[in-house]
């Protein structure tokens, strides 16, 4: 197996896995004041991340089992 693929019956057909840096409550909370902010018209504190990637990484934490604080 290839480094840095999943195996397709790990993830399904794709190859690839869905990821999220956002491993806590915290974090998705400050995730979301962000694309809040940046959906207002405000400026936003985090540079390096678009608005569609703020977007995507909080639709794939919704559902998880996330820890109140990252360790």
């Amino acid at each position: 197996m290839p480094k840095g693929r999943a195996h397709k019956s790990e993830c399904g057909q794709s190859g690839t896995r869905k990821h999220t840096p956002i491993t806590s409550k915290a974090q998705q909370g400050l995730f979301g004041a962000e694309y809040a902010r940046r959906k207002a018209g405000e400026k936003g504190k985090m540079e390096g991340i678009s608005t569609e990637e703020l977007r995507s990484h909080l639709k794939e934490s919704k559902g998880k089992k996330l820890a109140k604080r990252a360790k």
